[in-house]
């Protein structure tokens, strides 16, 4: 997809995005049925977290829970959940280059940090 500000986007690259009144941060996921996707920057160490306490249960807890269909292959970009926004245009999103820079937050900063080290685990991003 081709942007205004920071050229063509790829899965798994940094963005901005325009959400309503604020600006919301994630990883590119593509493009579906008129929306454009992305991972929330929390939202691969939310699920990673998830994954990680199914992975604790016994046999007889993990046949029960509605996270072993999700879950049964392993841990990979399709079981973490997608933000998305309908009318995509080229000025709503903005590729991010430097994004520990941008967040002044610690909390916003470690959040971002551990979905960094999340998506490397699985490959997604370098």
């Amino acid at each position: 997809m081709k942007i205004r500000f920071g050229g063509d986007l790829n899965f798994g690259d940094f963005i901005a995005v325009s959400n309503g009144n604020h600006i919301s941060f994630g990883w590119y996921a593509g493009r579906g049925r008129g929306t454009l996707q992305y991972f929330w920057f929390g939202s691969p160490a939310n699920a990673y977290n998830d994954y990680e306490d199914w992975t604790e249960l016994s046999d007889e807890l993990k046949a029960r829970s509605w996270k072993t269909k999700k879950y049964s292959k392993g841990f990979s970009s399709k079981t973490m959940y997608k933000s998305y926004i309908n009318a995509v245009h080229e000025t709503r999103v903005m590729k991010v280059t430097n994004a520990e820079e941008i967040f002044t937050d610690p909390k916003d900063l470690e959040r971002y940090t551990e979905s960094v080290k999340v998506l490397k685990l699985i490959g997604m991003i370098k």
